[in-house]
């Protein structure tokens, strides 16, 4: 992905908005990830905030002991099992949750200079390009809305709202923000 500002000062405050979250009781973790993949899953985060990208955090992340790969949906005709690598868990989740602290951090700098929007864009082109994305790009938002959905649409359980401004908006969104250019 293409993440414009990915500087010494953006990563500062992406590492600094994690830590703060892992003090939080309702930290994220994905459901799918096992107690093996729980145990180094901070180190494994800030590391690559500090220094890597969303690739590098995915290959970091890629050993199958990390994941849960089988599971069960419940469709119209009844419950079907799947399996899902562990490669493309990590594929998923690393492009979302690099992506998600870039948004937080680039949000954070953006504030302290006093910049009030920011624009959303295109970060990497994606497969099959979700409607609820397609309808995201190139909107100028309030940089502080954005900071303030973080994780809003989908995470705490309890209070997620589906409606609520998040970008990314969900998992392998290939949207970001950057600094408004018009």
């Amino acid at each position: 992905m293409i993440f414009e500002e990915l500087n010494t000062r953006t990563r500062s405050y992406m590492l600094e908005e994690f830590r703060a979250e892992q003090l939080n009781l309702a930290t994220y973790r994905p459901k799918v990830l096992t107690p093996k993949g729980e145990a180094p899953f901070v180190g494994i985060m800030e590391e690559h905030l500090t220094a890597g990208n969303e690739a590098t955090l995915t290959v970091a992340l890629s050993p199958s002991r990390y994941w849960v790969e089988t599971g069960t949906r419940h469709t119209r005709r009844g419950p079907v099992s799947y399996f899902l690598p562990a490669v493309e868990r990590a594929r998923v989740f690393g492009l979302t949750e690099f992506n998600t602290w870039y948004v937080r951090g680039l949000c954070r700098s953006l504030m302290e200079e006093g910049i009030t929007e920011c624009e959303v864009y295109r970060a990497e082109t994606s497969y099959e390009p979700r409607g609820e994305c397609l309808q995201m790009e190139g909107l100028v938002l309030n940089v502080a809305d954005v900071y303030q959905g973080h994780r809003a649409r989908y995470y705490p359980e309890d209070t997620k709202d589906p409606h609520a401004l998040s970008i990314p908006v969900g998992p392998n969104c290939h949207h970001s923000v950057r600094r408004r250019t018009r």
